[in-house]
């Protein structure tokens, strides 16, 4: 029997409805398969990335290397929180002309205003006391120690126990160099109501590294990562996939990469090209050009300026404990070279015929105990003998001036 026109329509669409399931259901499995794969394709990016962050961590820092060996020393509940407390607050934001300052943090051993401050102790600020400025790096705001115990707060502790009062600002910031600090100085004289009677500049260590870090001399830290960040700033702006080089995953690959590279000779960093006395040469006169326009500043503003380099285990000769001993390691483990850099530098600021730069490299040498959290951060106990040498510098420079207003 011949198909008629109905039956021919009927099959085309039986064999329509068989195209179409079939379609469907491939298009099920295609899609099951095809979740199940970017599920393990994220599941396993993720793990990837998670383990090259916790391996790879580009921003290690130092003094949690400390931290780790200090604990394991001791366990107290007050080392705890101390610690604790270091790094919830070891957060920077943006501030203009500086670059950074700390974030707020009111915690119970640390303390930060909204300004970036942090707390000094035993002193009061009116439009009356005598007021003491202080600029460095992480050793003058206190890592390592709590507020009551920086050098900044010993330092106001031991004139109140003279019976007269002070007002100390601890402007210390981690890896400020000198430059910044000036810059820092400038800002605030700009700004604040009353002017310091004193400032004081305690520097030395950071100076040396961020040479070490970028090959550059007259740079803040971290300086390639900033100019890096700015000179690619237009292709972060740009839709695209750059955003993938920021991730821990990439970063490493790319150091894995370049370990099993074959290479006829090593790759020269900036530190494999610095030329070392050159460059201590030029961080010492670049430091002693920022001494001479805080001078200038001096003259115009009314204050006393004095600057001290501070101790360093890399260049002092203080017999070392077991303790610091490890710390001392982990630092050269984490830089290598980085001591020979330091004695260079801190050997030509010894050497520097100005008697208003006051070196105090070697401060530490003839003490026995366990000082040192790092590898030029104290413990209380080694800011107490620096805060009462500072102290002393400090009443000699007043003295000189005794028609100076405030005291």
């Amino acid at each position: 029997m011949p198909l008629t026109t109905t039956d021919l329509k009927m099959e085309q669409g039986e064999s329509r409805r068989t195209f179409v399931a079939q379609y469907a259901s491939l298009a099920r499995h295609f899609a099951i398969r095809l979740c199940v794969t970017v599920t393990l394709g994220v599941f396993v990016l993720g793990a990837v990335e998670l383990y090259a962050f916790l391996r790879f961590h580009p921003n290690v820092n130092a003094l949690e290397l400390a931290a780790k060996l200090e604990l394991a020393q001791d366990e107290s509940p007050s080392e705890r929180e101390y610690w604790k407390e270091f790094k919830q607050a070891n957060k920077v934001t943006y501030h203009a002309w500086v670059l950074w300052r700390r974030q707020p943090y009111p915690g119970q051993v640390i303390s930060i205003d909204q300004t970036g401050v942090r707390r000094t102790l035993h002193t009061r600020c009116d439009d009356k006391t005598f007021t003491i400025w202080m600029f460095g790096d992480s050793v003058m705001w206190g890592a390592g120690a709590p507020d009551p115990e920086t050098i900044p707060s010993l330092i106001a502790a031991n004139y109140e126990k003279a019976g007269r009062p002070v007002c100390i600002v601890n402007y210390a910031e981690k890896g400020w160099v000198n430059t910044q600090e000036v810059i820092g100085l400038m800002e605030e004289l700009k700004h604040a109501a009353r002017k310091p009677d004193e400032v004081l500049f305690y520097d030395g260590g950071t100076e040396a590294f961020t040479a070490y870090q970028s090959g550059e001399v007259d740079v803040h830290s971290n300086y390639l990562s900033f100019k890096n960040f700015l000179d690619n700033w237009g292709a972060y702006e740009k839709a695209g996939f750059s955003y993938f080089t920021q991730t821990n995953t990439y970063r490493f690959l790319k150091k894995m990469a370049a370990r099993i590279q074959v290479q006829d000779k090593p790759v020269e960093t900036p530190r494999s090209t610095l030329d070392i006395n050159k460059a201590a040469a030029e961080i010492v006169q670049n430091y002693t050009q920022n001494m001479d326009f805080v001078i200038l500043l001096a003259k115009q503003y009314g204050f006393r300026p004095i600057f001290a380099w501070y101790p360093n285990m890399a260049v002092g000769h203080k017999e070392l404990t077991a303790y610091e001993q490890q710390v001392l390691d982990s630092e050269y483990r984490q830089f290598p070279g980085l001591g020979v850099i330091y004695d260079a530098t801190y050997q030509k600021a010894r050497e520097l015929n100005r008697p208003d730069l006051i070196y105090l490299g070697d401060m530490l040498d003839d003490q026995k105990d366990s000082l040192y959290v790092g590898i030029s951060h104290l413990k209380p106990e080694g800011n107490q003998i620096v805060a009462d040498r500072l102290f002393g510098i400090l009443e000699k420079a007043a003295s000189e001036a005794p028609g100076h207003r405030g005291r």
